[in-house]
């Protein structure tokens, strides 16, 4: 007989809010925890399996607050021991019980290395648009739902990975494996280096009406991606995102990447695209008015649905929005020009610079230079003169206005954007040019250009001359004043 003072103060406790009926069962996170990490105390080494759901939780503990946060909470372990360790030992080693990293490892999902859309994502994106975007043709034989893509890179430090889900070394334009090793035991480095990725990529969906947004494809660029390259990119992207539910759905489920070569989601006409070259406004040819409204692939049915006499449900890419770096400014004067060498499948595609992008790189060059709007000279740093030193203007700026937007240290940070152009902040300085006028004086020059390290700069007051605008300068120092639009 066991008496309740015999048992530990915790156990007593333990028990009394799992009878209370408070949630706290056996479905319960806490006490899978606690479940799973006395089973792994009492188990022999290499005889324990963790819950799933644990190993799932710990995961997302590392990728919430990263690797420091995990091992925190896990504690040394047993990494480095040259022997098993034993049960009484256990709880020396560990502060909470958690997987070990190698077990946490082996639950975590393959990453997607490859260029090229991602049909499993690709077939959600489908899906979710057939449930609550707008379609641009909705009848008997096709629904088309229209869809912009947006494309942007970031910087990833060259190197290779191996990827213990493939068994090959990722990180290059080519994948490494065991017969590539063995065919070059002694590779030139400076190849491998030039097929290293640079930039790691992503092509994200959104319909037109704002409604569904999805990532749907890859893309990693090495450093000399030329800017033939990323058009052959984008146009099999645009290609493959629009193959159609019914084509998509007959792909075999253990491929990643969709390749357009071999489905057979086909919409082209030859006789129609030659009636597009010919005439402005095309129609279908003789053959095809009888199924299609249109001679254009983008709005067209398959003709495997036309076939099977069955609704193509697709999607059609109308814009594709990307920032103008010098190969994918390339592209998309490609793109735009609809030459004879043009896709048909792009023939509706037109690009757009990305808004982000560009309102980024003017906004980090009136930080710095004076640009000519309107006739008018204008520098991110009037602002700051204006929140800094007007008695006037201050107070109702730094309400509207943080100094750390008008600096824009972080070339990342949009918001500082925002800020610098809100309707508060174009109310607050129109009230200050009402009121007490419609100059500032501010330095010409940025203060980097007249410290005392730059001698070639001069130092002194030369001449004073008027110039456009009332603008009065004074050089090197050149204060002058400049009035606000």
């Amino acid at each position: 007989m066991i008496y309740i003072e015999d048992l530990d103060k915790l156990t007593v406790t333990l028990q009394q809010e799992i009878d209370s009926g408070n949630g706290f069962d056996e479905n319960h996170i806490f006490y899978r925890l606690i479940a799973s990490g006395l089973a792994a105390a009492n188990s022999k080494p290499g005889q324990f399996t963790w819950n799933e759901d644990i190993i799932e939780f710990a995961n997302s503990i590392e990728a919430a607050g990263g690797a420091k946060t995990i091992n925190l909470l896990r504690g040394p372990g047993f990494v480095k021991q040259s022997e098993p360790v034993s049960s009484d030992r256990y709880w020396d080693l560990v502060n909470i019980p958690f997987p070990s990293k190698s077990t946490s490892q082996r639950r975590k999902g393959a990453a997607i290395t490859d260029n090229g859309v991602i049909s499993h994502n690709l077939k959600n994106f489908q899906k979710m648009c057939e449930l609550s975007s707008e379609r641009l043709i909705d009848n008997d034989t096709v629904s088309i739902t229209p869809i912009c893509l947006s494309r942007d890179a970031m910087a990833v430090k060259p190197s290779g990975d191996w990827d213990k889900h493939t068994n090959q070394i990722v990180g290059l334009d080519f994948p490494i494996d065991l017969d590539y090793i063995k065919a070059h035991p002694d590779p030139d480095p400076e190849y491998l280096q030039k097929h290293m990725n640079t930039e790691a990529g992503a092509i994200v969906a959104t319909s037109l009406d704002n409604m569904v947004s999805l990532m749907v494809a890859n893309d990693f660029l090495t450093k000399s991606t030329p800017g033939e390259s990323v058009y052959t990119t984008v146009i099999n992207s645009i290609q493959a995102v629009q193959i159609c539910e019914n084509c998509l759905l007959n792909i075999n489920s253990d491929i990643v990447s969709v390749d357009i070569t071999q489905t057979q989601c086909d919409c082209l006409c030859k006789d129609c695209i030659l009636n597009i070259s010919e005439h402005e406004l095309a129609e279908p040819c003789e053959r095809c008015t009888l199924f299609h409204s249109s001679p254009c692939p983008q709005l067209r049915a398959c003709k495997r649905c036309e076939t099977l006499g069955i609704k193509c449900k697709k999607l059609a890419v109308l814009a594709l929005s990307m920032d103008c770096e010098s190969n994918n400014a390339a592209a998309m004067r490609k793109l735009d020009l609809k030459s004879d060498s043009t896709s048909p499948y792009s023939l509706l595609t037109y690009s757009v610079p990305d808004v982000v992008h560009a309102g980024k790189k003017v906004f980090r060059a009136s930080a710095n230079w004076w640009l000519l709007v309107n006739g008018y000279r204008v520098n991110n740093s009037l602002l700051r003169s204006l929140r800094q030193f007007d008695i006037a203007c201050s107070p109702d700026l730094k309400v509207v206005v943080s100094d750390t937007a008008l600096r824009n240290r972080d070339r990342m940070d949009y918001s500082s954007i925002v800020q610098s152009t809100g309707k508060e902040l174009q109310s607050a300085i129109k009230k200050h040019t009402q009121s007490t006028g419609s100059y500032v004086t501010h330095t010409f020059y940025p203060d980097l250009f007249w410290k005392s390290r730059f001698p070639s700069i001069m130092r002194s007051v030369t001449d004073i001359c008027l110039g456009r605008s009332e603008a009065q300068s004074v050089l090197p120092y050149i204060f002058f004043g400049i009035k606000l639009c």
